[in-house]
């Protein structure tokens, strides 16, 4: 049974957005991406355009109900924060139907690459680029300074943790910390790709890296007592594992496996 406090997000909950974000819950809902992907529609209060981001699964009804929260703004950027099919399918297409430019970060997305730090201009608001990889090498996320929220794709979960590439662990330490700094002022909030939105972000960011630190110390106190087969490893870790999950966990540990391996080299 859902609470409050960890109710699925919907369209026009005050708790599931902001003043200058807008929710649109892609109907995608599985044990990968809980409730659905996080749409985002971003304006300023007031202006007459607005950019989504991460338009989410190629379905017709979603669509519209993107184009109905836009309203009579202008939609004048579709941009996805990593290029996975439950965020970016829907991209290509909306930007054809709206005429507003595609981007992304990676090779998979057209468009022209995001830069590190790069300002977006939404009308007057202004959108910060964060280059956040570890989930994948092309994962960024989208600061709004004039508010404090961050939109952070499948780099921070509204709860849970996400899959983490192999050989990209240390990249996602990093990635946290940078998250860390832009987040510490008072009033911060994250907007994430999936579940809900978190409120307090330090305390939430820092239970995630440790979260993942015991992950990758268990995996490296496995290895050294001789077990070292990621489908092992994932049958010691996580005894009472969905099936639905085990492919997750196993890239989880096979990331964790690579950085033990690199701090010991």
């Amino acid at each position: 049974m859902w609470t409050r406090d960890n109710a699925p997000p919907s369209v026009g909950d005050p708790s599931s957005q902001t003043e200058r974000a807008t929710l649109v819950l892609a109907p995608n809902a599985n044990a990968w991406t809980f409730e659905g992907t996080n749409t985002w529609l971003l304006a300023e209060p007031g202006a007459d355009v607005c950019a989504v981001v991460d338009p989410g699964p190629d379905d017709d009804a979603h669509l519209a109900a993107i184009l109905a929260a836009a309203g009579d703004r202008r939609i004048v950027g579709v941009w996805v924060t990593h290029a996975h099919t439950d965020h970016a399918e829907l991209a290509g297409r909306l930007a054809r139907v709206t005429g507003a430019p595609l981007r992304g970060s990676g090779r998979r997305v057209a468009g022209r690459p995001f830069q590190p730090g790069e300002v977006l201009p939404v009308g007057p608001l202004e959108v910060r680029v964060l280059a956040t990889p570890g989930h994948t090498g092309d994962s960024v996320c989208f600061h709004l300074p004039a508010e404090g929220s961050v939109l952070t794709g499948d780099t921070v979960l509204g709860r849970g943790a996400p899959i983490v590439e192999p050989g990209r662990l240390g990249q996602f330490f990093a990635s946290l910390d940078l998250l860390s700094e832009v987040l510490a002022p008072a009033g911060s909030v994250i907007l994430p790709g999936h579940g809900p939105v978190l409120p307090d972000p330090l305390p939430e960011l820092g239970r995630r890296r440790q979260a993942r630190q015991r992950r990758v110390d268990q995996v490296a106190r496995a290895m050294a007592d001789g077990l070292t087969e990621p489908d092992a490893l994932v049958d010691h870790m996580y005894p009472d594992l969905s099936p639905d999950l085990r492919d997750a966990a196993r890239i989880s540990v096979e990331a964790s496996i690579a950085h033990v391996q690199t701090a010991r080299s």
